[in-house]
């Protein structure tokens, strides 16, 4: 059980099977990834309107956005060597001040160029904060509920896009840029502010800094992570990358305020980890619900394909919300409970690099298709990369869960 007295002497201790989930140190980091969250998802909502209303094309929104993953995801093996290795408070801070510093300056930028070198900065900055924050979790997660934590990292996160889609697509449209530029820097602030009430595990093996350990590719990535981290890639979170282009696509239709999508699915994503709760997790039963979910996420794309109606956008958000509340944190505990404990820092940063490269496959493609084709077709070609995806379950991973 989790020990008081480890705050006042900065010792962690890790907790046992079968003890409460909702310990201290885990409600505290989870509160410090909200606020890494709503930092990211305020700014990145409203985005897609900053830079139309720039007078920049879909593909240049589609292209900032895969940079500022691919950013995102080249910081997150360097953070998972530095929480495996070094100090995970240090990492924390730094980077967070690098992303608010980052927004001031992109807010002020005077050209272009320079508005996209700080958007760059703040990919590196989020993907390197939202790393510790995430991988902290797992230390203070009992391993029996390991996926129900992991479940709950996602829903907060799923939360916080939801609230932050709505208020960030109204405050620009009422406000401009600059009050979402200000609320996201507050966050930042806040979660700064609570890392230094956490006992963060520190490293068995603790190393100084050096280019050829921390750039050491069997270092960097953990090989028992791969098989579900890149399933989770070219599924969910293509569809994720795909995603961005939601609101675009709801004001094209006519939906006043396209921001609802998220809200309703965040709605969605509660029911469906209430009913996951309260579901015994045995092997058959966690290959079906993920075959579920992938049978879902074919009907999502086809909802989407055919929708032109405020009815089945907001269906779809519900289907969203069965898809991503089931495949992440399944797969996500499948790529890190297999991982040793020493090794979660390089099992947690593989997951999420995973994650950028399907983010960035999916917007980039997302917005070129849309650019030569609409937002139908669009939707409709992203059933490709999905069947092949189930494919690769069907044979290759799924007799590997127990």
């Amino acid at each position: 059980m989790f020990n008081l007295r480890s705050v006042q002497k900065n010792t962690y201790i890790a907790p046992e099977p079968g003890s409460a989930l909702w310990n201290r140190n885990f409600c505290i980091i989870a509160a410090m990834a909200c606020c890494t969250n709503f930092a990211n998802y305020f700014v990145g909502s409203s985005l897609s309107l900053w830079l139309i209303d720039m007078g920049r094309s879909h593909a240049a929104y589609g292209t900032l956005h895969s940079l500022f993953s691919l950013v995102a995801m080249l910081a997150r093996p360097v953070t998972g060597w530095m929480i495996d290795h070094g100090d995970r408070k240090k990492a924390f801070i730094l980077s967070s001040i690098v992303y608010a510093l980052s927004l001031v300056l992109m807010l002020y930028s005077p050209i272009f160029g320079l508005f996209v070198a700080m958007r760059l900065i703040q990919g590196a900055g989020n993907g390197c904060s939202y790393t510790v924050c995430n991988t902290s979790a797992y230390d203070y997660m009992p391993r029996d509920k390991m996926e129900k934590g992991v479940g709950y990292m996602t829903l907060f996160s799923s939360l916080i896009s939801a609230l932050t889609a709505t208020l960030s697509v109204g405050t620009y449209t009422n406000r401009g840029p600059a009050v979402i530029v200000l609320f996201s820097v507050i966050a930042v602030a806040v979660g700064v502010l609570l890392s230094f009430t956490v006992v963060f595990r520190s490293p068995a093996d603790r190393r100084p800094f050096r280019f050829r350990d921390v750039f050491n590719l069997r270092q960097l990535f953990e090989k028992s992570a791969l098989s579900p981290s890149l399933l989770a890639a070219f599924s969910v979170n293509f569809a994720f990358g795909v995603r961005s282009y939601i609101i675009l696509f709801g004001r094209s239709i006519g939906i006043s305020n396209p921001g609802w999508f998220t809200s309703v699915s965040a709605i969605g994503l509660l029911i469906v980890r209430f009913l996951l709760d309260r579901t015994h997790m045995r092997a058959g039963t966690r290959r079906g619900i993920i075959y579920l979910a992938y049978g879902v996420l074919v009907v999502y794309f086809l909802m989407l394909s055919f929708c032109s109606n405020i009815f089945m956008y907001l269906g779809a958000a519900l289907l969203w919300s069965v898809i991503y509340g089931i495949l992440v944190p399944q797969l996500q505990s499948m790529a890190v409970g297999t991982a040793p404990v020493e090794r979660r820092g390089a099992a947690g940063s593989t997951f999420l690099c995973a994650t950028d490269i399907g983010i960035i496959c999916g917007s980039l493609t997302g917005g070129i298709l849309t650019d030569s084709f609409g937002y139908r077709r669009m939707f409709l070609l992203g059933l490709i990369p999905v069947a092949l995806c189930i494919l690769y379950y069907a044979f290759f991973l799924s007799k590997k869960i127990k």
